[in-house]
């Protein structure tokens, strides 16, 4: 096994599925052997608000053995140093609870993305000693806040390493280094077939490749329709043998992403994965969002991440 865990970092605009599709991703992964963990930057309360993994260990029993999710909360990070460095309770609690010290947290630019980044690149690099029970993994997805509040998070290691000296400034150089090596992560742009997703798209990988030389491993657009990948020769007899309304809509709307996505291969060449619109069933099932998981995660091959 590598001494490295693999990084895959799935991004994009808010709202384009970058959450669905990493679970997805992981939980195909976690199937195929390999162990993962997610590591979302939503709090795991508001996660399972939209998709729910009840049932896992019931439906994917091998699989649930191997697919860890956790929330990384630089304050706890922060803490949990400061906690370190005063060994006695009551001494910690006054400086955790000082106006000064929240006020720092708050305040201070780039402190909490620091401390996040630090703890990422800790946990890829499998520098800190395994937490009781769980193994080693081979794979971090990392489910990446939206455009600018992921810039502005791989900014803060560039900044502290420019800005300031000592400890803090050898830390970002440190955590500036990893992220800016193109072979440490592997990007994975998440955009639908709408305009504002793939301009945003198309800034964040401009963003990604100014500030840290990192170009995307491929492209994911979601939800597309069933007619976006038909040949066009096909579109083209469908819409000379019919003349319903709603199956012309259907043909022009697919036109419309079609177009969309060959602008974005021109724009930004890419391996481009194509995910069309998935209907989660409602079974009334504890475990309905597993099959949404299990049938995206069936379009996207792994092996093009190796």
């Amino acid at each position: 096994m590598s001494t490295q865990a693999r990084v895959i970092v799935f991004c994009g605009k808010g709202g384009v599925g970058k959450s669905t599709l990493s679970l997805a991703m992981a939980l195909k992964l976690a199937r195929s052997g390999r162990r993962v963990l997610v590591v979302s930057s939503h709090p795991l309360p508001e996660l399972a608000i939209g998709i729910s993994l009840n049932g896992l260990s019931n439906r994917f029993p091998d699989a649930a053995k191997r697919l860890f999710v956790v929330h990384i909360d630089p304050i706890e990070q922060i803490t949990a140093l400061v906690e370190k460095h005063f060994p006695l309770p009551v001494v910690a609690r006054a400086v955790l609870g000082s106006s000064v010290f929240q006020n720092l947290i708050n305040i201070a630019p780039g402190l909490k993305e620091l401390f996040f980044l630090a703890r990422l690149q800790q946990l890829a690099e499998r520098h800190s000693p395994e937490e009781a029970g769980v193994p080693a993994y081979d794979d971090l997805i990392w489910d990446a806040p939206a455009t600018g509040h992921l810039l502005s998070t791989l900014r803060a290691a560039k900044g502290f390493e420019a800005n300031l000296s000592g400890p803090l400034s050898a830390a970002g150089a440190e955590m500036h280094r990893f992220f800016s090596e193109p072979g440490n992560l592997r990007i994975v742009p998440v955009t639908q077939p709408e305009e504002m997703a793939i301009a945003e798209t198309l800034e964040l990988c401009e963003g990604l490749s100014q500030d840290f030389g990192l170009k995307p491993a491929s492209i994911i657009l979601n939800a597309v329709s069933p007619l976006c990948t038909a040949s066009p020769a096909s579109i083209a007899e469908l819409d000379r043998s019919t003349s319903n309304g709603a199956m012309k809509f259907a043909i022009q709307r697919g036109n419309y992403e079609r177009e969309l996505a060959h602008k974005l291969s021109t724009d930004l060449p890419a391996r481009q994965v194509f995910i069309p619109r998935l209907a989660q069933r409602d079974t009334g099932r504890s475990d309905a969002d597993l099959d949404l998981l299990d049938n995206a995660g069936k379009y996207i091959d792994t092996a093009q991440f190796s």
